[in-house]
């Protein structure tokens, strides 16, 4: 039995990297210790962070005897406790670990046009062309997953790709960017998991702002 396991997460109204390996812990019934920390202000590593990460910053799931950086490696991580946070079949699991490092590594225009904000609600009026690029991109992935699989979850059931896109879903929301039925299906069936909406209803209690993701 694990003596330690505590996930280092950053504020849940804007810390998308961190909702991810959250949610994975969570959805795999994975118990651990959450230690919340203040975001700084314009981003990038905060000096307490070096004390928690190699890295210098959150997520960081400290274990025992090592601490593991970085969203996609500590969902891996959750995986191994949980096997069924991937899907069964050969094909369908390495499509599902595509999936995460796409969302791990793609859609920077989307991510800079449209920071994680939960408690906001504006338009897509900020966003640049490149933006909207990104977001009609999720969304014709997103569907194509869904058509394959079936649902309800991009791969069958919840798995850990559907962690890694969570943020994302937000995003849709927050900025009323537009999309397909088919991805406003998986919005809402994603909003109403039991621990997406904890998360969420977190987020919307937070009183802290960072003028980057408040403003313009």
């Amino acid at each position: 039995m694990m003596s330690k396991v505590r996930l280092h997460i950053g504020n849940k109204n804007y810390s998308s990297w961190s909702m991810r390996p959250w949610l994975a812990l969570r959805v795999g019934g994975i118990a651990f210790e959450e230690v919340l920390h203040a975001l700084p202000e314009m981003g990038g590593a905060k000096p307490v962070f070096g004390a928690i990460s190699p890295n210098a910053r959150v997520p960081a799931l400290e274990l025992s005897d090592v601490v593991i950086a970085e969203s996609l490696a500590i969902c891996e991580w959750a995986a191994e406790q949980n096997p069924a946070l991937w899907p069964k079949g050969t094909s369908d699991r390495a499509l599902a670990r595509s999936a995460a490092s796409i969302m791990h590594s793609g859609f920077p225009n989307l991510r800079n046009d449209a920071p994680m904000n939960i408690r906001r609600r504006t338009d897509a009026g900020r966003m640049t062309p490149a933006g909207l690029d990104d977001a009609a991109k999720v969304d014709e992935l997103w569907s194509g997953w869904l058509k394959r699989s079936g649902g309800p979850f991009l791969f069958g059931e919840y798995s850990v790709a559907d962690a890694m896109y969570a943020p994302v879903i937000t995003r849709f929301v927050t900025y009323a960017i537009p999309r397909s039925a088919e991805a406003q299906g998986y919005i809402d069936r994603m909003v109403a998991e039991p621990h997406m909406a904890a998360w969420i209803a977190a987020a919307e209690k937070e009183t802290r702002t960072l003028p980057r993701s408040d403003i313009a």
